[in-house]
């Protein structure tokens, strides 16, 4: 029973920890978000080779090495998003008047830059993977992708609870996109969706041998699905999510004049 439970409260850790980790960062002057995007790149491009030196680690640790990798290539995109540097051609609020089809378009352009990214970045992780035994990583990473489309479009559709707790003064403008005049009829697609996920993942994780590689794996991704699925659960019911980080808000500070999106060489990829 404790090796089911180790992967399930590893991956909680990780998610709550890292995602406390980024809002005390996104928080900080330029300066340290700067620094930060620095250190954070340079561990990414070491992420992304390392799937390659995992593709035939079967072993338990190689379970819990790819599940690192893969929560790390993601945190490289939020980052980005929520430090300033890529997020889309448009920078603006939303039109008031805007809706159907010309807000959705207009919604894509601000997000597009950071969009098509992860979607690059995913084309070269797939390719490193391809063949390989060890597919943790990228199945962490494409997960993680998944879910955050599927909320993005709830959010889209309509989400009367969404929050605008967790983005930094520069990105306030992001919040002039969120539908919360009214909760989409289509939500039980969607936490329907998220829960089927994460129950199949489970489902397969509890039925392999305990402390084996696959269980591991398939607990890990199970887990992170579930958390996903709380987090859509979150955008409808009044869940006050932010109690969860309230030691990485504890320290929020006002944006400075000069906080603006900045943006890296890199950025323009």
């Amino acid at each position: 029973m404790l090796d089911a439970v180790i992967p399930v409260l590893t991956a909680v850790l990780v998610w709550w920890s890292s995602t406390g980790l980024l809002i005390v960062l996104v928080q900080r002057g330029p300066v340290v978000r700067r620094r930060a995007a620095i250190g954070l790149t340079v561990i990414t491009l070491g992420a992304t080779v390392a799937v390659v030196a995992l593709r035939d680690q079967t072993s338990l640790a190689g379970a819990y090495l790819g599940f690192a990798l893969g929560i790390a290539l993601w945190a490289w995109h939020e980052s980005m998003l929520l430090f300033g540097y890529i997020s889309g051609p448009r920078q603006l609020e939303c039109p008031p008047d805007l809706k159907g089809w010309d807000r959705f378009k207009t919604s894509v352009q601000v997000i597009l830059h950071h969009e098509l990214g992860i979607a690059l970045h995913a084309a070269v992780i797939l390719a490193l993977s391809f063949g390989a035994a060890n597919l943790v990583a990228a199945a962490t990473y494409i997960l993680l992708w998944g879910m955050r489309i599927s909320a993005k479009l709830l959010i889209f559709l309509g989400a009367q609870n969404v929050s605008d707790a967790f983005l930094p003064a520069h990105l306030k403008y992001l919040s002039t996109y969120f539908n919360t005049a009214r909760t989409t009829r289509f939500f039980p697609v969607f936490l329907i969706l998220t829960g089927c996920v994460a129950a199949a993942l489970l489902v397969m994780g509890f039925r392999q041998t305990g402390g084996s590689f696959e269980a591991a794996a398939y607990l890990l991704l199970g887990t992170l699905a579930l958390l996903a699925a709380f987090e859509h659960f979150a955008l409808i019911v009044p869940v006050k999510e932010e109690r969860l980080w309230s030691w990485a808000l504890r320290n929020r500070r006002e944006a400075e004049d000069e906080d603006r999106p900045e943006r890296l060489e890199f950025s323009k990829t």
